[in-house]
């Protein structure tokens, strides 16, 4: 007697069971083209686009040309074209994730947003820059006797120190950290020039003053918060509201959120007197400027900075010395010679 084969699923059911995990790994890897901020981002963008077509009685989906080409006129004038130019890729990214040829594509919504670039332009409104100069005065009036002075002195030092953007601020985990007799080399593991986490290693040597030295801040910051250096997690977390007047503040695991960096700078700033539209990119802008006029090579600057392009660094470094050398100063010293 044949011996009985053991009870199997059909091959038509494992197939369709193979076929549906691989269309949610699909899906996975679709999210994963684009950053979580920037997925917000769009997801923020269409409820606008949506509220607003409920508004004047117009249908968002599937919109027509006419409709995106009305809505990204009512923005001009109003937001930046840059963050005009994201609202209409929302709404194409809205379209082609389901299937659908994206309106923005039609030469009225093309010509719209080519007019108001060309009003409105795409210049970005540069941060003040904060400077090592400046970056002396914002620390003198941080209160290196509580916890959260400790740690925002080092977020203000390693975010000047390395060029750090906000998001790259708050991503760091303990682990990032490596320390040596030399300084601390800091490991990015993701930037926005970096989405496909290749990361990047920048070297944060001792600096000759230890009030101005990110690597010791840094150290203060992980003794006196009680973190293990060879422990996983946030680096720069959360404080907890008190519950009493006199209650101290407790730190918490959670991460600390992005905005809370520009809120760090911007009060320091504020207390210390200084003048300007400072943010938390006035910390990386700050680097690059000091580097600028001390005539550090382009090359060198873009080891810290990771620019991914040399023309998008130059911007900085010709702001930074655009007096350096002026025609004007040229000629009037010439005509002070002559007489």
């Amino acid at each position: 007697m044949r011996d009985l084969e053991p009870l199997s699923v059909s091959e038509p059911l494992v197939e369709h069971t193979q076929l549906a995990r691989d269309v949610e790994s699909a899906k996975h890897y679709g999210r994963a083209a684009r950053s979580p901020r920037t997925r917000l981002e769009y997801a923020r963008d269409w409820a606008q686009f949506t509220r607003y077509c409920e508004r004047v009685c117009l249908v968002s989906f599937p919109a027509e040309p006419q409709t995106v080409a009305a809505y990204l006129a009512s923005l001009a004038g109003k937001l930046k074209a840059t963050t005009i130019q994201r609202r209409a890729a929302a709404i194409a990214f809205q379209h082609r994730q389901n299937g659908l040829a994206p309106p923005t594509a039609h030469p009225l919504v093309a010509d719209v947003l080519a007019g108001i670039t060309r009003e409105h332009g795409i210049a970005p409104r540069r941060k003040a820059a904060l400077t090592v100069e400046l970056l002396r005065e914002a620390l003198a009036v941080i209160d290196d006797g509580t916890l959260r002075g400790i740690r925002n002195r080092a977020i203000l030092l390693l975010g000047f120190a390395a060029a750090l953007r906000r998001s790259e601020i708050v991503a760091l985990n303990v682990e990032d950290l490596e320390f040596d007799e030399r300084g601390l080399t800091l490991y990015i593991r993701r930037s926005k020039t970096d989405q496909d986490g290749q990361g990047a290693g920048i070297a944060i040597p001792l600096a000759p003053e230890a009030c101005i030295c990110a690597v010791v801040a840094v150290r203060q910051w992980l003794a006196h918060a009680q973190i293990e250096a060879d422990l996983a997690g946030p680096l720069f977390r959360s404080f907890a509201l008190p519950r009493g007047r006199n209650a101290p503040l407790v730190l918490q695991a959670r991460r600390l959120p992005a905005g809370d960096v520009a809120r760090i700078v911007q009060k320091a700033v504020v207390i210390a007197g200084l003048e300007g539209d400072f943010a938390a990119h006035s910390l990386r802008a700050g680097f690059i400027t000091s580097a600028a006029v001390r005539g550090v090579a382009e090359v060198n600057i873009q080891r810290v900075s990771r620019h991914k392009s040399t023309e998008v660094l130059r911007a900085y470094v010709r702001h930074a010395t655009r007096f350096d050398e002026a025609p004007l100063t040229e000629i009037l010293q010439m005509r002070k010679r002559h007489h």
